[in-house]
């Protein structure tokens, strides 16, 4: 099986109705003058869609902050630009990011539900969708409004569900992937922004080292990685990076992971498009990942 892994798409609009300046979204719309609408170009999506396309992967997940301020401009672009790839509830996964919540009014009105809540199998969080008769995507959401910060909390309600709804799956998905938003780790040398990180990140942790092996799935700090945090050896955390963002000091253009499981195996490809053309690197095989009896290293 072949998943395409993006985050961060980082769609932006920009107003200046008075109406929709209110609260955190002047301070959301004040970035997207002096750095964000520089950074995230949104003419590389068309070079994207074609490069998931070429791959013609089994399943395409997308984990969070779809938009920059939550305005429904945004979502609806993020929403028009994927209609390429003919989405539907079978092929495409989405959960939201902070972003996607970026005002109390979005939330409220759920406009990530509306332009994204076809593709869940439930209205409320978290879920579980069957990839297969052994893969699976258990879906949380930590996001919610915050006027001050970028946090977001997992709570403890949130974490007996997935318990119950794992345990209560007949048969239990044997290679599983958890997507979220947040980061429950960091590589070495990477150091998370003041007010960026993740309350009830220990619970969350709690619960992937009784429920690995997986696959956990994020996004929220625009970096590519796969690795295991010595903490929780059998969970392989996945960042594909910002999708559409550029990096002027390596010239990349665009971003995504593509993650393949075979048997008991897991192989990662980081595909980054410089100029116009597509870089595909190894960052991860390992043949016995998700097999609970053998040793847990990379080959």
């Amino acid at each position: 099986m072949r998943v395409v892994h993006i985050s961060d798409l980082h769609f932006w609009h920009i107003t200046l109705n008075p109406r929709q300046l209110l609260g955190k979204r002047l301070l959301g719309m004040s970035n997207l003058f002096l750095n964000r609408a520089w950074n995230f170009r949104m003419e590389s999506m068309p070079a994207l869609v074609d490069r998931i396309q070429g791959i013609s992967p089994d399943h395409l997940l997308i984990t969070g902050d779809l938009t920059s301020t939550a305005l429904e401009e945004e979502f609806r672009a993020a929403r028009r630009a994927l209609i390429p790839l003919n989405p539907s509830a079978p092929f495409l996964s989405v959960v939201p990011g902070n972003h996607d919540r970026y005002t109390r009014e979005s939330a409220r009105s759920r406009l990530f539900e509306k332009y994204f809540g076809e593709f869940a199998p439930a209205p409320v969080y978290p879920w579980l969708k069957r990839l297969g008769e052994d893969v699976g995507i258990l879906a949380l959401d930590p996001t919610h409004p915050n006027p001050i910060s970028a946090r977001g909390t997992m709570t403890t309600e949130q974490i007996h569900k997935a318990t119950e709804l794992l345990h209560a799956a007949k048969p239990r998905p044997e290679r599983l992937i958890v997507a979220c938003h947040y980061p429950i780790a960091l590589p070495a040398g990477i150091v998370e922004g003041r007010g960026h990180g993740l309350r009830g990140a220990r619970e969350l942790q709690a619960f992937l080292a009784r429920e690995s092996p997986a696959l956990y799935c994020h996004g929220h700090i625009h970096a590519s990685w796969a690795f295991s945090p010595q903490s929780l050896p059998r969970t392989l955390c996945l960042d594909p990076g910002a999708a559409l963002k550029i990096r002027n000091h390596s010239g990349i253009r665009a971003t995504m992971l593509e993650i393949i499981l075979a048997g008991k195996g897991v192989e990662i490809r980081r595909h980054a498009l410089r100029e116009r053309v597509w870089n595909e690197d190894l960052m991860l095989k390992n043949k016995d990942f998700f097999d609970r009896g053998a040793p847990l290293n990379a080959n």
